[in-house]
């Protein structure tokens, strides 16, 4: 404005004064820029300023919120859906009205809400039991919901998820629902994300994914689909498809004709049809390869029959990472162009029926995938040869070669694999020395047990400082001796040595070894005295296993043994060895699970102190020096299964706190000093009892009736005992041997007891503790293995009267019955040729009466069979095996006739009557007259001349003619066995049959 003004006036301006108007319109400008300045600072400031009340009033409203943060509505929803839900881990203990956990369930464990809304989003629980409270549908915010890993009881997937439209994420993979997929679920449309597999439900139709416009993940492994016959056709609408999971889903065949054409590709990359035992599986995989567009990365076809070769539908999936093929039957090798494959970092082709050389197999997957593999399972198949050099796949980390039939040694650098962790070569048939390993620094599981390995492990396994597992037992040459102070570098978790040589003295190496939970030293030629460090040897330690060694001494394990608190249960087996003492030390310990102290010599009475052995379900006591009574504390182990307390001196009667073990399996208190009845409740607390044996005691009294409940026995031997009485007649209430099917209840030791899947090996060593002893063919024989194939009844050496029953011939899985050296009256059941399972057979030392029934001789299977000293008649059966016994079988019967005895029947051609009369040697019948002119005395005369010319006419040819006489001799043998024939196949599977286990 200045500035304006002077340019405005009129008269000039001086020349002179010029400078100093010159300066006036600058320093003016000057200080409008500052004013300037000075505003656009006030401005900024007042921004600031507000910008900062704001913040500040944010936060103090966000504090504010934070103690009220979660919505009242949506938390008592939570609290709802909790009171419905049985929380055995604690998963929940977040939740809760408390002044300490009500401020914000959003802090809730498994609780996640939205920043800004403070609406529930996202809820995932796991490892919970009940049911699933419709409340859930308060929280109608919900995006993402994850119920997987939970126990809801066999109940139905609730209709009312459908009404949580909001849902992108829904998993209910193993939380035990079951029945139908319920329709509606189709209602959330938004999903991009579905899993129900691995729960009881099936689905006749699932039109229902056809509303899943953008589903990516689609699990339905483990839904019986056998019925839903349009199975694909809605898959392939799918057009947004990443992840398809139909394992075990029973899926029907699809006629080539009806496969759906593919209209549009997805992005499928993951892919697993999985245990469905398709018979056209590779047609259906061609389809899905074609249905994908971008290419697989993934692939589990395990569990389906190929019947052929590896098709070439894989030479062209450049992006495939991972393929599983096991189980599929394979017919030959892997094809050349494996080698190829440049992304595959898996490949998994257990129990395929590989049958080719190992070198071959390996020479094929020579090339770009060398590089790439590292997962690499060949276990469970016939691969053959010596063991190639494997060096070349250096990205390798688990290699499985276990369960094939791998000969020879290993080379030196056959194995210098740097990444390698997994290493497993078990039950092969490989020797020599065993290859220094130290190359492989990270490997941490090795496994090299069941084969010939030879020579001394030398001290270079040592510096495997990353090792956590060995397993070398079963070689049965190897020597695994290192000097008392050697230290390694690893800790190992598991140790392995069974039937390996360790020499007279305890490896003090493994003293180091302070991460052990399992050991296993059993069978190791170890004499040395028990330390008491043994059981020390690591805080963590829960199976031990040192039997069937010479440890000798006195117990000293209550020295050792202190009171602890585990989650898990303890194992300790000593059995087989020499040790004396008390077993006082078992009371320090509450958590065994398994206690093996057979065969040893311990003495004294059995402590009382099992009341709180929660954990107890193996006891084996058996073959020591033990005596006094059962201990009334046995009464309290609620988890028993099997108890062993055979061959002591126990005494007194059968605790009636026993009843209370109602878990048991088997039973065996034999040879010991026992008395009284035989307790009625055995057969009412015992539901299921399989092996019940309590041969010689001084039980008496009568066999009670309540024994015919135990439906699942098995064995069942009361011998050598003073029982008397009738034989009950409900023996045909024994289910489990009325069938002569094979299936084996043992097969899973643990019973429903939680068992964590790192821990299988356990399972696999307590199976060797269901073993049973009982009387077979006059010898006490141990039977382990398939026990459950045995099935077995022993009333013998007792006071039994009456008839056998009837009903025993119900008993059609029956392998052996013995019923002798009793005072039983009567016939053997016409019927006993029922039993086509019988392989032994005792009816001896009683009274029986009557025939044999032809039947008998229809028992194929027969190995043993006494009738002897019985009061049977008749004629012995000429069919089937009655003449494959020998004379012993019927001995003491004074009725009997025939073959095998020397005792013609009536009707025979050389049947005397005993009212003929004999004169001078010869025979004279009725109706014959005894003037016969033909015999004369010259007759007599004549024909012992005869016999002498004959007989040493004969007989002089053969003694002095040897090619003659080996000629007789051999002809002779010939007309023997026409008359007696020998069925030498039969006599050598009647020596191998139920051979002692």
């Amino acid at each position: 404005m200045v500035q304006e003004r002077l340019k405005n006036r009129s008269h000039p301006i001086p020349k002179q004064n010029s400078a100093i108007f010159d300066f006036i319109p600058q320093t003016i400008t000057s200080k409008m820029k500052c004013f300037r300045l000075l505003a656009l600072l006030l401005v900024l400031l007042l921004v600031a300023v507000t910008f900062m009340s704001i913040l500040v009033h944010s936060s103090q409203l966000n504090n504010t919120n934070r103690a009220v943060r979660c919505w009242d509505r949506e938390r008592q929803a939570l609290l709802n859906i909790k009171d419905e839900l049985v929380d055995t881990y604690g998963q929940l203990t977040s939740w809760g009205n408390d002044d300490d956990k009500r401020d914000d369930c959003c802090e809730w464990r498994g609780v996640h809400c939205h920043n800004r809304s403070n609406h529930v989003t996202q809820l995932n629980l796991g490892q919970l039991q009940g049911k699933i409270s419709t409340s859930l549908l308060e929280l109608q915010h919900l995006r993402y919901l994850d119920l997987s890993f939970n126990d809801f009881e066999h109940a139905p997937i609730p209709e009312f998820f459908a009404s949580l439209t909001k849902l992108r994420y829904l998993n209910l993979a193993r939380s035990n629902f079951s029945g139908p997929i319920p329709r509606r679920i189709g209602n959330l449309s938004k999903l991009l994300y579905f899993d129900i597999s691995y729960n009881d439900c099936y689905s006749e139709n699932i039109d229902w994914v056809l509303s899943f416009h953008s589903l990516e993940h689609l699990g339905l492994s483990s839904t019986n689909l056998s019925k839903a016959t349009n199975w694909l056709q809605p898959l392939s609408k799918l057009t947004s498809l990443k992840e398809l999971y139909l394992a075990e889903g029973a899926l029907p065949e699809i006629s080539p004709s009806l496969l759906p054409k593919i209209n549009g590709s997805a992005p499928l990359a993951i892919l697993d049809l999985s245990s469905n035992s398709y018979p056209s599986i590779m047609m259906l995989f061609r389809w899905f390869s074609n249905f994908s567009g971008t290419g697989m990365t993934s692939i589990n076809l395990a569990g389906n029959s190929m019947a052929g070769p590896i098709s070439d539908v894989f030479e062209k999936m450049v992006l495939l990472e991972f393929l599983d093929l096991s189980q599929c039957d394979i017919q030959g090798g892997i094809p050349k162009y494996f080698g190829n494959m440049s992304s595959l970092t898996s490949l998994v082709m257990y129990g395929s029926n590989l049958t080719v050389d190992f070198s071959e197999l390996i020479m094929n997957l020579s090339g770009p995938v060398q590089k790439k593999l590292k997962y690499l399972d060949l276990s469970w198949n016939n691969l053959s040869g010596l063991f190639p050099n494997m060096s070349g796949f250096s990205s390798l980390i688990h290699l499985r070669l276990e369960r094939n039939q791998l000969n020879g040694s290993i080379q030196e650098g056959h194995l210098q694999l740097p990444q390698l962790d997994f290493l497993a070569l078990s039950s092969n048939r490989l020797s020599g020395p065993i290859p220094d390993l130290s190359f492989s620094s990270s490997l941490g599981f090795l496994h090299l047990d069941n084969n010939t390995f030879n020579g001394t492990l030398t001290q270079s396994i040592g510096s495997l400082s990353q090792l956590r597992v060995l397993d070398l037992s079963f070689n049965s040459f190897l020597e695994v001796k290192f000097d008392p102070y050697w230290v390694p570098t690893f800790q190992l978790g598991y140790l392995s040595l069974r039937h390996c040589k360790l020499g007279k003295y305890f490896p003090a190496w493994i003293i180091t070894q302070k991460e052990l939970e399992h050991l296993d030293i059993s069978n190791t030629g170890i004499s040395d005295i028990l330390p008491s460090w043994l059981v020390l040897v690591s805080p963590r330690l829960i199976h031990l296993n040192a039997s069937n060694n010479q440890m000798y001494g006195v117990s000293r394990l209550r020295d050792a043994l202190v009171p602890r608190s585990r989650l898990r249960a303890t194992t300790l087996d000593i059995s087989r060895n020499k040790i004396s003492g008390s077993l006082d030390f078992l009371c320090y310990v509450q958590e065994w699970g398994l206690l093996d102290l057979s065969d040893n010599h311990f003495s004294s009475q059995i402590p009382d102190c099992f009341a709180n052995f929660r954990w107890l379900r193996f006891l084996n006591l058996a073959n020591n020096h033990l005596s006094g009574e059962i201990p009334y504390s046995f009464g309290l182990l609620s988890s028993l299964t099997l108890l062993h307390l055979r061959s002591n001196s126990l005494s007194g009667e059968l605790p009636t706190s026993m009843r209370n073990c109602t878990s048991l399996e088997m039973i065996d208190v034999g040879d010991n000093r026992l008395i009284g009845r035989i307790p009625d409740w055995i057969g009412d607390s015992f539901p299921e009892l399989r092996v019940l044996v309590l041969r010689s005691n001084a039980f008496y009294g009568s066999m009670p009736w309540s024994l015919c409940r135990l439906a699942n026995l098995q064995i069942l031997d009361i011998s050598s005992n003073k029982i008397s009485e009738v034989i009950p007649k409900c023996l045909q209430d024994f289910n489990a041997m009325t069938t002569d099917l094979n299936p084996d209840p043992f097969s899973n030791p643990w019973g429903t007891l939680q068992v964590p899947s790192d821990y299988t090996w356990e399972i696999s060593n307590i199976k060797s503790f269901q073993s049973a002893y009982f009387m077979w063919k006059g010898m006490e024989v141990k039977y382990t293995n398939h026990l459950g194939l045995v099935k077995l009844i022993d009333f013998s050496n007792n006071n039994l009267a009456g008839e056998i029953p009837s009903g025993i011939t119900k008993l059609v899985g029956l392998v052996g019955l013995n019923i002798s050296w009793n005072n039983l009256i009567g016939p053997i059941p016409s019927d006993i040729g029922q039993l086509k399972s019988l392989n032994f057979l005792d009816f001896s030392r009683n009274h029986l009466s009557g025939g044999i029934p032809t039947s008998l001789g229809t028992l194929s299977h027969l190995g043993v069979l006494d009738l002897s000293y019985n009061d049977l008649s008749g004629r012995i059966p000429l069919n089937g095996q009655g003449l494959t016994f020998p004379v012993s079988a019927y001995v003491g019967n004074a009725g009997l006739c025939g073959r095998p005895l020397n005792k013609s029947c009536p009707g025979d051609e050389s049947y005397q009557d005993p009212n003929s009369k004999v004169n001078s040697g010869n025979v004279i019948t009725k109706g014959e007259s005894e003037d016969d002119g033909f015999i004369t005395q010259g007759f007599y005369v004549t024909l012992g001349l005869g016999f002498i010319i004959g007989f040493w006419g004969i007989l002089g040819t053969i003694l002095l003619n040897k090619r003659f006489r080996y000629t007789f001799f051999k002809h002779l043998d010939s007309i023997g066995e026409s008359i007696f024939p020998r069925n030498r196949a039969k006599e050598a599977r009647l020596w191998k049959c139920f051979q002692n286990q």
